[in-house]
């Protein structure tokens, strides 16, 4: 074989070589990322956990305010127009700035941040922010077979066993089986038989009943 021949077939030869090394390389790459699992193209997904908290809150957005509950309203950046830990008084108003006395009784916390908007807005303030909250609510009342009988301070999630227990418990005399309880807001129906769990609003009068055995 002449010399030219000797060198481009050895040329050739290399090339091939060369081919060959490269795709066992590529192969060899390959085995060992499917191999690894997360591979070069593999694309990891993170999630995110979600929370489960929910919105409700067992003051209820329907509770309307009364006589006695005491509220704030508060406007933003605006203190002078502003009302905090202020009583609803027997008229079921409150004196507002600017306003004079405003009727909030009877309204949800909803509507009262309503009708306050909508009187700012008329000649007062552009774009009032206002928020109402309820700070404290009107008194309940349980009479007859308990310890303390009385007026209490309404909380949330007040019922008739936890009210019971506020005014020391039954006495010996009491009936768990004879407990009424009179609504204020349910005019209609006056009067109706409550069990330990019944839940309380601002306002009720909870009788406790004596047992005769």
């Amino acid at each position: 074989m002449k010399p030219g021949h000797v060198f481009i077939f050895n040329l050739v030869v290399g090339a091939w070589l060369l081919l060959l090394g490269g795709s066992g390389f590529a192969a060899g790459f390959q085995d060992r990322n499917l191999s690894n699992p997360l591979r070069l193209s593999q694309t990891v997904q993170i999630k995110t956990p979600t929370s489960d908290v929910g919105t409700s809150r067992s003051g209820a957005t329907d509770y309307r305010i009364d006589t006695g509950d005491r509220i704030s309203i508060t406007v933003y950046q605006e203190p002078d127009l502003s009302v905090i830990g202020v009583r609803v008084n027997a008229n079921g108003t409150i004196a507002y700035p600017l306003l004079g006395d405003l009727r909030v009784d009877g309204l949800t916390s909803q509507e009262l941040q309503d009708l306050v908007t909508s009187k700012l807005l008329d000649g007062y303030l552009k774009n009032p922010s206002i928020n109402v909250s309820i700070d404290s609510y009107r008194l309940y009342y349980i009479k007859g077979e308990v310890n303390r009988p009385g007026g209490y301070a309404f909380v949330d999630g007040l019922t008739v066993a936890k009210a019971v227990a506020l005014a020391g418990g039954y006495t010996a005399r009491a009936s768990e089986g004879k407990i009424t309880l009179v609504r204020e807001a349910d005019p209609e129906n006056p009067l109706e038989t409550a069990g330990t769990n019944t839940p309380i609003r601002p306002g009720d009068v909870i009788t406790v009943g004596e047992s005769f055995f």
